[in-house]
């Protein structure tokens, strides 16, 4: 028999009371809209718990198979991580459920969350990871994995919207997704929930996304809730009093530190909450000067993710005889379960009061009380808030002086605030965005202004061992392609900043995909989420104070891990056994019908006629790999003396390594390999091929092979130094015969790029302009590819959020069998 939610939660805990009140509530009555709840009440768990009971354990709802937990910062990131791991294990469902970090950078496990959608799953990450993500513009992720996580981030899933005070831009993103998503429609279903005590429901009226009185559920505390365990939490007290410090930076810093150490008691914590990165590291030095014997801890955003896991472990650690000062930005503000007996704050909007203060005696673990100390920051240094909100807060505190006040009472205390104007994405926007080639200048569509206020927006650095050369390369001669940066490495930046060190002369380098090769970043190339990488020799990092753009001593890199996801184009290669083109297409064609069983409550809308195109497309995916040109690379990584009992085979996968590049060669072997995707796609459309002669989803059939590996979909076009090629293929080029694996035969063809081109004539096979068949046959090509992408995104049927999903249907089918290959478990 199934346990109760109160057992479950106990043994989850590993003991205690049980869940409050409310979170029984979550569990019982489903995911609420809203739910409002005090900070330290207890919303991780409100949030989680509920979702494994009813998803996992119980079973009683089986349409929400993956739980996306937003949050503000990276630091609540790792201690929900932690905290999740920790209920996981002790449920015994570690393995069944796995817990994802959705952040910049690649790992070897990147594609583990992709690669079966239909199992229980948790992802965690900032707002702009995943939103980026479900912007279909990944910040640190591969362009061609966009669509993939964009489709996943989008059926099947409860989002769970945490710490909505702090979202800025994010928190109308998060609601008009919602409505988009209802509109627009989507495979499975999907639902958000937004945690916070002092939301305002007008904040999630969105242009898609109407909310008006009843429309939304509600769920927060209740006098049950009060009288319980909860409600030493929330009776809680502190004091609150003034400090007036000088206005001159410097002396303003060295007085701001050694109030908190005149204030701070031996086997105790103080907290000290600055508005900037800048001054917390200024007043963390005056701290060490002030108390050197006294432990220290400076925690804000702008580590790298090895000295960030440190900092996590070292907040969580017991306190030393002499206790601990600990200087923090915004970074601990929200979100992580630390308390202090002493709370030092800058002023800051009212909502960042209370979550600060929220931080000083948690617990109640000083039942005589305990203080808070605020003070104004230096005059004209209202960043990053507004000088109204630190002006109507600051009077707010001043009433309160030598008061002492529980969480709730400063909840209920009213303090009027600025309501910042964002852009909101629109409807066009998100069909925009489906598009993810970048424009004739190689720029994309900056979903930034959607996710972060612009004076909040970062980029990702890594440090590597260059010694002034370029990445990649080992003197005069390229060495094997350096990896892109693992997310240990990987340290948020200031845009603004890094735009002025690149300005001021510094060499910082930037990956360009569509050429895949490192090249000279200039200031338009930093961009947020762009992912940069400098020399380790030119400094700019200090593993205790972070990211250091003054500093010029010299960082010691992060050991660089080399990432296998499923979905590299490297997929062909290290197969470690020769598979022919027609065993790998029926392979494929079998994995992917098992994948549609498998995702069955992920079908809303989706006629047996799409899922049937899906199949067709796993069947023919690999269809350009008839290319000569193609065989022969993939052959060349086979020894010599093997190759000639190889011919008249067409081959998919190779047992050997990718190839190298020759010397003094810029470019990579990899790129001058043709398109197959592209190649599979014209082949399907050709004349004399015939294989789709009266499929009536033939469009979606070849546009789910072109799609297969995520860099053929909307627009085409060649790459830099191409001419009259496109993606390494020309008129004329001619493929091999395939046999298929039902037996029929494609014939020897001879390419046309002129379904590619822009102003093919949408009239050539009639007014719907589809693909191969009796009509094509015999007048030719139909309308540009970019048209037939676009009617299938505006289908009312598919939509941008379905036809990506039955992309990635067949992308993670040829990868699990791509896998299997390499695992030798197929």
């Amino acid at each position: 028999m199934t346990e109760d939610f109160a057992a479950f939660v106990r043994r989850a805990f590993g003991g205690g009371d049980g869940p409050y009140p409310y979170q029984r509530v979550v569990a019982e009555s489903g995911f609420p809209d809203v739910l409002g709840v005090a900070t330290g009440a207890g919303k991780t768990a409100a949030a989680v718990l509920p979702w494994l009971w009813r998803s996992v354990e119980t079973g009683v709802d089986q349409e929400f198979r993956r739980l996306v937990y937003v949050l503000p910062m990276r630091t609540l990131v790792d201690q929900a991580v932690g905290e999740i791991g920790g209920w996981l294990d002790r449920l015994g469902l570690a393995e069944q459920v796995r817990v994802h970090v959705l952040m910049g950078g690649v790992d070897r496990d990147d594609d583990l969350w992709q690669l079966d959608p239909s199992a229980p799953a948790i992802l965690v990450g900032t707002q702009d990871m995943l939103l980026s993500r479900a912007l279909m513009r990944g910040y640190g992720e591969p362009r061609s994995r966009w669509p993939v996580s964009f489709s996943l981030l989008h059926v099947g899933v409860q989002w769970v919207v945490d710490e909505t005070q702090l979202l800025g831009p994010a928190l109308a993103t998060t609601a008009q997704l919602q409505g988009l998503r209802d509109s627009l429609g989507a495979s499975g279903r999907t639902a958000t929930m937004w945690m916070s005590a002092t939301l305002n429901l007008a904040e999630l009226a969105t242009p898609d996304h109407a909310v008006s009185p009843g429309t939304l559920r509600s769920v927060g505390l209740t006098a049950e809730d009060l009288a319980g365990p909860l409600g030493v939490r929330m009776n809680a007290s502190r004091t609150f009093t003034r400090l007036a410090l000088p206005d001159d930076p410097v002396a303003y810093a060295r007085a701001l530190a050694q109030a908190a150490v005149d204030r701070h008691r031996p086997a105790t914590q103080t907290l000290v909450f600055v508005n900037t990165v800048e001054r917390a590291r200024a007043v963390y030095a005056a701290v060490a000067r002030a108390a050197p014997d006294v432990g220290r801890l400076l925690v804000h955003s702008q580590f790298r993710g090895t000295e960030r896991q440190a900092l996590g472990d070292a907040v969580a650690e017991p306190l030393p005889p002499q206790g601990r000062i600990v200087v923090a930005t915004q970074a601990l503000e929200a979100g992580v379960d630390i308390s202090s007996r002493t709370l030092v704050t800058e002023v800051a909007p009212w909502s960042s009061v209370v979550q600060r203060a929220g931080r000083c005696n948690r617990a109640g673990e000083y039942p005589d009380g305990a203080d808070v100390v605020w003070c104004a920051p230096p005059k004209m240094s209202a960043a990053p808030y507004e000088e109204a909100d630190l002006h109507a807060s600051a009077e707010a505190l001043a009433e309160l002086e030598g008061r002492s006040l529980t969480t709730l009472e400063l909840q209920a205390v009213k303090v009027s605030s600025i309501r910042p104007v964002y852009s909101v994405l629109r409807r066009r926007d998100l069909l925009q965005l489906f598009d993810t080639a970048p424009d004739l200048s190689g720029a994309d569509i900056d979903v930034g202004p959607w996710i972060r206020d612009g004076d909040d927006a970062t980029v990702l650095v890594a440090w590597r061992t260059l010694d002034g050369r370029e990445p990649g390369h080992d003197g005069d001669r390229p060495e094997k392609r350096m990896p892109f940066p693992s997310r240990a490495e990987l340290c948020p930046a200031p845009v603004g900043e890094a735009r002025r060190l690149v300005q001021a002369g510094r060499t910082l380098w930037t990956y360009e995909r569509a050429g895949s090769e490192w090249r000279r970043c200039g200031r338009d190339d930093v961009v947020p989420g762009a992912v940069l990488v400098a020399d380790a020799a030119d400094g700019g990092y200090l593993p205790e104070t972070g990211w250091s753009p003054k500093s010029r001593t010299a960082v010691d890199p992060v050991e660089i891990t080399v990432s296998d996801t499923a979905g590299s184009d490297e997929q062909s290669f290290n197969a470690r056994r020769k598979v022919s083109l027609t065993d790998h297409l029926s392979d494929t064609e079998r994995e992917s019908a098992k994948l549609i069983a498998k995702c069955a409550n992920f079908t809303n809308g989706l006629s047996d006629g799409t899922l049937d195109a899906v199949r067709a497309a796993a069947r023919y995916h690999d269809l350009g790999k008839a290319l000569p040109g193609f065989q022969d690379v993939l052959l060349d990584s086979v020894p010599p003396d093997e190759r000639p009992g190889l011919a008249g085979t067409v081959w998919a996968k190779s047992p050997g390594p990718p190839p190298e590049p020759a010397p003094n060669e810029r470019r990579g072997p990899r790129e001058r390999i043709p398109r197959h995707d592209l190649a599979g796609a014209l082949m399907l459309l050709h004349p004399e091929c015939r294989v789709l002669d009266g499929e009536d989803e033939a469009d979606l059939i070849a546009y789910l092979v072109a799609a297969h590996h995520g860099k053929v979909r909307v627009s085409i076009r060649s790459r830099p130094g191409e001419d009259g090629r496109v993606l390494g293929i020309a008129d004329g080029d001619e493929t091999l015969p395939v046999l298929l694996p039902d037996g029929r035969r494609i014939p020897a063809l001879a390419l046309s790029l002129e379904a590619v081109r822009v102003g093919a004539t949408r009239s050539a096979t009639g007014p719907d302009g589809s693909a191969s068949g009796p009509a094509s046959a015999e007048t030719g090509w139909s309308a540009s590819w970019t048209e037939r992408a676009l009617r299938l995104r505006d289908r009312p049927d598919l939509g941008p959020f379905r036809l990506a999903w039955l992309e990635s249907l067949v992308r993670i089918a040829d990868w699990r069998v791509s896998k299997a290959y390499r695992e030798g478990t197929w």
